[in-house]
């Protein structure tokens, strides 16, 4: 089975759990970068800045699957910290048929309309035809990507972060070799390093799925229709949908972003997308760690255990902030020479230094917008949740719409901190009012006191 969150010590149990959680996040991220690396040092800046455009379109489809699969999550954690594992059976059952089917229809209409899309942002001209072979093949492994983040999810959800660990190792190695085989070797440019990024995220599916069918038994998938529940995944719908149509607009928002970071010209997009590749890796385990909240609430919240859930949110705070510190030192310190890990010039790196010097100081506001949504989501206020990442959104789109006349390419991290700043407190302000103690089933509407703590 995997980890019962509901005993020991509040922060063995966050602690043992979030550890690997982050090395995955860590190690998912180098999965990524891999390939900006080797193309950016064997390609050059046109086939990173290709990557990079093309990347927020690829994401729409995955934002939706995540969306889907966040809902399915909460049930899992709840109904396993609850030892219902009758209804984690059968809820999977339902949910894996439904999301493969969801993500083909996805990967085929994003076929459809990728050159569309690529062509409405503004393209670059020099990067248009190998951005469009970059997605195409990216979008045909939507599936094997889905595959591979569902059987992560459902063992994240009984407490095992080491087996996803496993499979990214696996994935992360298959990645780099296949990189350089494809693009050095073969000379495929970005197409190899779209092939190398598929073919490793089978490969991690596979070692997931057989570890599941052999180890957890209540996860094999059967086309038995005694074996499925429809009211369950309803639930699963219940709380996942908020969460898609937060991704739906969020995507949209994020190519409004990608709209205006286009308008700044070719230097200034390899800058800011480089510069999140490696944003995204140092504030990983902040993300990692809201996740870990998230879980271990709805393990807790699923056994009524109300105080306990609310004592793994303080230590997750805690580790947050601590780790926060940590990375916005890190990448004060070393962010721009870390730009030229890439392969890019002087300029673009000095470019993306900028950017990373004037956002790592509200590293600690980041972390505790995600610490208390992500406790939000794990007793099931869903809703809430999902509302206060598209306001903090609104936030960031018209900022940067607002102020780009007078910012510059200083917009797009200026408009982060503001979406920063507003998510946080908006989602703190709603820990405090006790509403998830409804929610999660843990009072009535009647009974439920504001918090006070």
């Amino acid at each position: 089975m995997g980890s019962d969150m509901t005993k020991d010590s509040v922060f063995k149990s966050l602690v043992r759990f979030t550890g690997p959680l982050i090395l995955s996040g860590l190690l998912q991220q180098v999965y990524y970068i891999t390939d900006s690396v080797i193309v950016g040092n064997y390609v050059g800046e046109l086939g990173l800045a290709a990557v990079g455009v093309s990347s927020p379109i690829f994401y729409v489809s995955i934002y939706i699957i995540s969306g889907l699969v966040s809902g399915y999550t909460i049930l899992i954690s709840h109904y396993y910290g609850a030892r219902e594992y009758g209804k984690v059976s059968k809820l999977s059952n339902t949910f894996v048929l439904f999301i493969m089917i969801t993500a083909c229809i996805l990967s085929a209409v994003g076929l459809v309309v990728k050159d569309s899309i690529l062509l409405m942002l503004r393209t670059p001209a020099e990067v248009l035809q190998a951005g469009s072979e970059y997605l195409a093949i990216t979008l045909v492994g939507v599936p094997f990507l889905v595959i591979y983040n569902l059987f992560g999810s459902m063992l994240r959800a009984i407490g095992d972060s080491k087996t996803p660990l496993y499979a990214i190792i696996l994935s992360s190695v298959a990645n780099i070799i296949l990189d350089l085989v494809f693009i050095n070797v073969f000379g495929l440019g970005v197409k190899g390093a779209a092939v190398a990024t598929v073919i490793a995220q089978m490969a991690a599916g596979a070692y997931l799925g057989v570890h599941i069918y052999v180890r957890h038994p209540m996860f094999r998938f059967s086309l038995r229709s005694d074996q499925r529940d429809t009211a369950l995944f309803y639930d699963s719908l219940r709380l996942g949908v908020p969460r898609v149509i937060q991704s739906s607009i969020a995507s949209v928002g994020h190519l409004l972003l990608q709209n205006i970071m286009n308008s700044f010209g070719v230097n200034v997009v390899t800058a800011i997308t480089t510069a999140y590749k490696i944003d995204a890796l140092t504030m990983l385990p902040l993300v990692n760690i809201s996740v870990a909240i998230s879980i271990f609430a709805g393990q807790n919240l699923g056994a009524k255990n109300g105080a306990r859930a609310e004592e793994g949110l303080k230590t997750g705070v805690r580790l947050t902030i601590a780790f926060a510190v940590l990375v916005t030192l890190f990448v004060v310190s070393f962010g721009e020479a870390m730009m030229k890990i890439f392969g890019v010039s002087d300029h673009v790196a000095a470019i993306g230094g900028r950017f990373f010097r004037t956002c790592a100081v509200f590293y600690p506001i980041f972390g505790l917008q995600n610490a208390y949504s992500g406790f939000l989501q794990g007793s099931k206020d869903v809703v809430f949740a999902s509302a206060c990442s598209l306001v903090a959104l609104g936030v960031r789109v018209l900022s940067s719409y607002g102020l780009a006349g007078v910012l510059g390419s200083d917009v797009i991290a200026v408009s982060e901190i503001c979406s920063w700043i507003v998510g946080a407190v908006i989602c703190f302000v709603r820990y405090r009012s006790g509403r998830w103690k409804v929610l999660s089933g843990l009072k009535t509407a009647d009974s439920a006191p504001a918090h006070a703590g």
